[in-house]
């Protein structure tokens, strides 16, 4: 109850300096000049699943809306501008690299006429891994719905029944039991949970535009088309939780086989989560030493050096309101932080 209050007042509040010209007054003066906007999924539907468990997607008709906002009040730069510290405006970066990016999103860009930067993880383009270990713990849940199952989360001491109500939040649990364990071997834990309850190791029947992967020529399309590449690593893994050599590895060989795909260097990197629970200034600095100029992550004043591999991106919820998009873009509604 006093979450939805306090939801209330600050919508209120943005609504109101919207429409009495208080947050473009701060544009003007002290607002953001140089924003890079995460995305992530783009889907076809009118509504957004029941079980968005990471808050990550929107719909085709907001995404489009929302480009036309961007457009209207911001300059949304093209995206071989994204390295210029001169140019003033607005880019856009796409996380993960999942199919609905090719085949929902991008035409969508094309008819705004704007290019973007697509964050790739290699190791899943190339099918050595089926999904984003986080999407492969949802979608194990999501197939033993009315199941009672071994987790980790009691040491598999004993079994968890698994609902449509308690999926999203099983899958949340889990992903904090990530976290609060540092796991380095993430896809370890997913294998261990298939050995558990039985399961088999790989592909399970899902939404593809959601889970599954653009192909290499697919991403060489989009190249083609004006839009650049990242590298987002080469598994999805939480790099604070993995050892120097083992950063190493992701950072280098994701950023060599981007590479060798698409035939030009790969000058960019996006942290995966993009949080401090993943990134210290030792990620920082094997980020630097892998060879990338620039890097992106999900805090708005990071305290990291250098400042061009600890960029900050902000996010749009899956909304279409002018007033809150304009306080997020503006940098308004975190003034009061």
């Amino acid at each position: 109850m006093a979450k939805n209050i306090k939801h209330f007042v600050r919508d209120s509040w943005l609504t109101a300096s919207y429409y009495t010209g208080l947050s473009h007054l701060y544009q003007a003066l002290a607002g953001r000049k140089h924003g890079v906007v995460s995305y992530h999924n783009v889907l076809p539907v009118s509504t957004l699943p029941a079980f968005d468990t990471y808050n990550v997607d929107v719909t085709a008709a907001i995404f489009d809306k929302q480009l036309q906002f961007l457009k209207k009040h911001f300059r949304v730069q093209p995206i071989q501008e994204l390295e210029n510290p001169l140019a003033e405006g607005i880019f856009l970066t796409f996380d993960d690299g999942m199919r609905n990016n090719y085949e929902i999103l991008v035409p969508i860009l094309a008819k705004h006429d704007i290019s973007a930067l697509f964050a790739i993880c290699p190791a899943m383009v190339d099918g050595e891994l089926p999904y984003i270990w986080r999407d492969y713990l949802f979608l194990l849940l999501h197939q033993a719905i009315s199941q009672d199952v071994w987790l980790p989360l009691n040491g598999y001491q004993s079994l968890i029944r698994v609902s449509e109500a308690s999926l999203n939040s099983l899958t949340r649990q889990l992903k904090q039991y990530v976290y609060s364990h540092q796991i380095a071997d993430i896809y370890g834990i997913i294998w261990e949970i298939c050995k558990k309850n039985q399961w088999s190791v790989g592909p399970i029947s899902c939404d593809e535009l959601r889970y599954e992967f653009m192909t290499w020529p697919q991403i060489q399309e989009l190249t083609q088309k004006g839009h650049q590449v990242a590298s987002h690593t080469q598994t999805h893994r939480v790099l604070r939780f993995l050892s120097q050599d083992e950063k190493k590895k992701e950072l280098e060989s994701s950023k060599k086989r981007l590479e060798e795909k698409l035939n030009h260097e790969i000058s960019l990197f996006v942290y995966p989560y993009g949080s401090s629970a993943e990134i210290d200034q030792a990620t920082v600095n094997a980020v630097d030493e892998a060879g990338y100029r620039g890097a992106f992550m999900n805090i708005q004043r990071p305290l990291l050096t250098p400042s061009a591999l600890a960029q900050p991106r902000f996010a749009f919820p899956p909304i279409a309101s002018s007033a809150h998009l304009y306080a997020i873009a503006s940098g308004y509604k975190f003034s009061f932080r």
